[in-house]
């Protein structure tokens, strides 16, 4: 009986600290409202209300700019990856196949309605070191 409760705490103790989160992964690095994650390479915040596209690609390249939601200003979202399609302003990749478009496609600019940064050098650094 005693063997087995020393193999029991013996167990305990070697998944508690392989189990447990390191402290440096644990720590979320934020860039204004929104964490920022690995591949981000930049975020758009809303200051006019502007349309969530998703856009299917075919063979031929992007196909079908399907309109999803209006965005309201104030709102924050990631930017994994930027396009250019057809001359057309560009396309911020917000992840899952969704974009927002600094274009409104009817040859028409939505200038002002989105402001794209990037993050600084240092908090990149942070997020490369998880």
């Amino acid at each position: 009986m005693k063997k087995l409760s020393i193999l029991f705490v013996a167990l305990f103790a070697l998944f508690g600290f392989t189990l447990s989160p390191d402290a440096a992964s644990a720590q979320k690095v934020m860039w204004g409202k929104t964490e920022l994650k690995p591949g981000q390479i930049g975020k758009v915040t809303i200051l006019k209300s502007t349309t969530l596209f998703k856009v299917e690609d075919g063979t031929s390249g992007p196909v079908t700019y399907d309109p999803v939601r209006e965005l309201k200003p104030g709102e924050e979202y990631r930017v994994y990856g930027t396009k250019t399609i057809q001359g057309y302003a560009p396309l911020y990749d917000v992840g899952g196949g969704f974009y927002v478009v600094q274009s409104d496609g009817y040859g028409g600019r939505n200038i002002g309605h989105l402001k794209y940064e990037t993050p600084s050098k240092a908090k990149l650094s942070l997020v490369n070191k998880k």
